[in-house]
């Protein structure tokens, strides 16, 4: 998992260059998604999501962008080395986000759009028990929608909000939430 985080990272610094010399408008963009506050007796407790990515505009109108995020996972668990029992377990996710996007056009610093794409998770679940150690990895991707808005109160900078809904997932046991909603700022050049 580590070497696909690892080449994704890569591909944004190799690709940058290239599509900059072609003078087409590109966009590195970093943002937070499913901010959660809990508390209990020790105190307040915020856990969030938070990733980067890069796009790119082929036209005027059609964009595709790759991003990477970091996000805490927690399942409850039924079953341990075969023993009934009951618990959370807690990781991290890495998934990747492939998304091509529809632009409108509005005469105003609003720049909504409308995209479709394909999401990729892996998840190792470890598991303890009378004969030593398991470990089992799943890799799932899904097919994606995804929404958004951009406010341009810059040439160069916008903030950006956006959802993306998995639809159709094949692979329930990764603890990946099906909807993320995130809010981000974009540097464009």
């Amino acid at each position: 998992m580590r070497k696909v985080i690892i080449a994704a990272v890569s591909l944004l610094f190799v690709v940058t260059p290239v599509f900059a010399q072609q003078g087409r408008s590109n966009t590195i963009s970093v943002f937070v998604s499913d901010l959660t506050i809990t508390s209990d007796s020790s105190g307040r407790s915020f856990n969030t999501a938070f990733g980067a990515g890069f796009s790119h505009m082929f036209t005027d109108r059609i964009s595709a962008e790759l991003s990477v995020s970091s996000q805490e996972a927690r399942s409850d668990l039924a079953f341990i080395g075969g023993v009934p029992t009951t618990g959370t377990r807690s990781d991290r996710l890495v998934p990747i986000d492939a998304i091509a996007s529809y632009h409108f056009f509005t005469n105003s610093r609003w720049k909504p759009y409308l995209g479709a794409g394909a999401r990729y998770v892996s998840d190792t679940l470890r598991e303890e028990g009378a004969f030593g150690q398991r470990r089992l990895t799943i890799h799932t991707v899904d097919p994606e929608i995804a929404a958004g808005v951009v406010f341009q109160f810059h040439p160069a900078w916008g903030i950006r909000f956006d959802v993306k809904q998995i639809i159709n997932s094949r692979v329930r046991t990764i603890p990946d939430e099906r909807f993320k909603a995130s809010v981000g700022v974009g540097f464009h050049f």
